[in-house]
C-alpha cells in the first residue's frame, strides 16, 4: 500500500508539474516516476504524464485551464499467488481527473524485482465489455494473468462514482476467506 501510494504521489505531482513547471522540473519527474517501473524484456513502460518539451509558458497556461487534476484514489491493494509461487499485487486506482476520482481508472500490478517491488504492468477498464465484475485491457507491460481469487485484499475505500465499480470492489473486498 505504502508503495502504490507513494508512486501516486509522484504521479500527481508529475500531473501538475506538467501544466505549470519547467522542462528540467518534469523531465526530473518523470525519471523518478520511471523509478517505480520495471519494464520486462520486449514491453514498453512509460509514465503516464508528460509534454512535448520547450512549449511556451502561455500554451501551459492555457492548457491548465482545461484540466481538473486530481490525485489518484487508491481503493484497494489485492495479493495473488502466481503459480510459480511469485506474489504479484494489483492496485485498483481511480482516474486522475476531478471528475473520475470516485470510480476506477486504471490496474496497476507490482511484483518484486531485485529485491524491490516495482510495477511491472498497467491496465485500463475494458468499456466494450459489461460489468461487473469490472473487465480490464492490458495497456502497459507484462501482460499479467491473474487467475483465482486473491490471497489477501486490503480494501482502503470504496469506488462511489458508478454502481458496477461498487459492486466488483464488495465482491473482490469479500472473495478472501478467513484462515
Amino acid at each position: 500500500m505504502k508503495f502504490f501510494n507513494a508512486y501516486l504521489d509522484i504521479e500527481h505531482e508529475g500531473s501538475v508539474a506538467t501544466y505549470s513547471a519547467s522542462d528540467e522540473v518534469v523531465n526530473e519527474l518523470r525519471t523518478k516516476s520511471m523509478g517505480f517501473w520495471h519494464a520486462s524484456p520486449g514491453t514498453t513502460l512509460s509514465p503516464s504524464f508528460g509534454r512535448p518539451m520547450g512549449m511556451h509558458p502561455d500554451q501551459l497556461a492555457t492548457l491548465a485551464r482545461s484540466v481538473n487534476l486530481a490525485r489518484r484514489t487508491l481503493f484497494m491493494v489485492a495479493e495473488y499467488r502466481r503459480p510459480d509461487g511469485e506474489t504479484l499485487y494489483a492496485a485498483f486506482t481511480s482516474g486522475d481527473r476531478t471528475r473520475t476520482t470516485q470510480s476506477y481508472g486504471g490496474l496497476l500490478h507490482a511484483a518484486e524485482v531485485e529485491g524491490e517491488l516495482k510495477i511491472v504492468a498497467s491496465y485500463k477498464e475494458d468499456f466494450d465489455k459489461a460489468s461487473p465484475p469490472v473487465h480490464w485491457r492490458h495497456s502497459q507491460g507484462a501482460e499479467i494473468n491473474l487467475s483465482g481469487a486473491p490471497v489477501a485484499v486490503r480494501p482502503l475505500e470504496a469506488p462511489t462514482g458508478q454502481a458496477a465499480h461498487q459492486e466488483d470492489w464488495e465482491g473482490l473486498r469479500d472473495s478472501v476467506t478467513g484462515p
